[in-house]
């Protein structure tokens, strides 16, 4: 069902620039979901993708972008809700950019989102059925152990500490965050006050938490040192609430107070990864380990085997990885991070990882690796995906693969030379490693089927 109103009049005669034009609108049923979250409504031309609306509910809503063969807007008011909608237990969800599906129960928003994803890939690659498991999920809601906290502190301005306003630089100002881990959550109201007392907060720029399996970090991104009376408050925080503090200047940083020597982060196997909180590390510590034991069980590696470890960062499966095989090659690209795994195994005892940096969107590079002397290889891309390389393991006929993607677009395209070459999707998985947003992770590992 759809109806649609168009706002807008002639042009002036004049000339004259006129006022903004009015949205145009549309009274639509939408019919499923697309892998964000977002209602889609195939009655309407062309296709609207609609932020806020569910499977089977009828709205109004805004249309903000149209295009030749798709269009987006937001819901304005929902007039038949579906039973799994409910009301949102942020109280600044609706200015926050932080969560965009407090709208809908999470396990009807895991449904939907397996359903986008399966019809994505099979109508793409021409599958009948796809081997899907049981989703990877944290229980609570409090799953964010590391987070990034924006300041506006501009003289004359009321004083805002918290995320980013959806699509705007706009602070909005937070003293509670339902999707924080308790003990981030409660540093924030004693945050506010201590940033009221200092002198050089205009001089902070953003503030990074992470909670670790040891303690605390938090670190203050600075534009200029600040004042002796400013370091005690500081100092007095950091020891209060026994915290690793750390100023960081860009090109250099400090540690102001360390009752530990290094914040630890497990991974499986009883290891463990040394972070700072300016390090990536996966924001869900129970969704990271089950996805890294899900991602070892699929790969299965034994005792003989040569494991490929691509976009290994610092090292969250080379690690355990290194425990069940003969050798892993950890490669990344960003050489810090390389340095830093290295140095974390070394710490654990484990020696039988080559630490490799490449860029691994070069083919002369993936060539350099020899991709055909492994068993098995797991690649963990950031959101571009990891096409280049795809196409080598194709080539190099690799006996199974275990890719991990943050970004089903690019998984979906990243899977085509794969399957083109004769591999096959033997388990498929998704992770919430996000509940709550738009942002989903996969999992899927492929075996290449042997010719008679």
């Amino acid at each position: 069902m759809v109806s649609i109103y168009q706002g807008g009049g002639k042009r002036r005669a004049s000339g004259k620039r006129k006022g903004p034009a009015q949205v145009a609108s549309a009274t639509v049923t939408l019919e499923k979901w697309d892998a964000r979250g977002r209602g889609v409504c195939r009655t309407h031309q062309p296709v609207l993708f609609v932020d806020g609306a569910l499977p089977g509910e009828t709205c109004q809503v805004a249309i903000t972008r149209s295009k030749k063969q798709v269009c987006e807007g937001h819901v304005t008011k929902v007039l038949e809700p579906a039973p799994a909608r409910q009301t949102p237990f942020c109280p600044v969800y609706e200015q926050c950019g932080g969560c965009q599906l407090q709208h809908v129960e999470r396990d009807a928003a895991l449904a939907w989102r397996q359903q986008a994803l399966d019809e994505q890939i099979r109508l793409t690659h021409s599958l009948d059925k796809l081997p899907w498991v049981t989703p990877l999920r944290s229980a609570g809601d409090q799953y964010r152990r590391k987070t990034r906290l924006a300041i506006d502190a501009r003289k004359g301005k009321p004083l805002a500490l918290g995320f980013r306003a959806a699509k705007s630089d706009k602070v909005v100002n937070v003293n509670h965050c339902p999707v924080l881990e308790p003990e981030l959550n409660d540093l924030l109201a004693p945050l506010h006050k201590l940033l009221e007392q200092l002198s050089g907060r205009t001089a902070i720029g953003h503030i990074s938490l992470l909670r670790a399996q040891n303690g605390i970090g938090i670190t203050f991104r600075c534009t200029q040192p600040f004042a002796g009376s400013d370091r005690e408050l500081l100092m007095t925080f950091a020891q209060t609430n026994k915290l690793l503090l750390r100023l960081d200047y860009g090109d250099h940083s400090e540690a102001l107070h360390k009752p530990v020597d290094e914040l630890l982060c497990a991974t499986t196997d009883a290891l463990s990864l040394a972070v700072t909180t300016e390090d990536f590390i996966q924001v869900n510590a129970e969704v990271n380990l089950a996805m890294v034991e899900q991602a070892l069980d699929w790969l299965a590696p034994e005792a003989q085997h040569n494991v490929l470890d691509l976009f290994s960062g610092l090292g969250n499966f080379s690690l355990p990885l290194a425990k069940r095989c003969a050798s892993v090659t950890a490669v990344e690209g960003v050489s810090t991070m390389v340095q830093k795994g290295e140095k974390i195994a070394r710490q654990q005892g484990i020696t039988n990882i080559q630490w490799r940096t490449a860029d691994l969107s070069n083919e002369a590079e993936l060539n350099a690796l020899a991709l055909k002397k492994y068993h098995k290889v797991l690649l963990d891309p950031s959101r571009e995906g990891a096409m280049e390389a795809c196409q080598q393991i194709a080539k190099a006929r690799v006996e199974s693969v275990v890719y991990v993607s943050c970004n089903p677009a690019t998984f979906n395209r990243d899977l085509a030379p794969l399957l083109q070459a004769g591999y096959r999707i033997v388990k498929l998985g998704i992770m919430e490693m996000f509940p709550y947003t738009q942002h989903i992770e996969s999992m899927a590992l492929l075996e290449r089927v042997a010719k008679g």
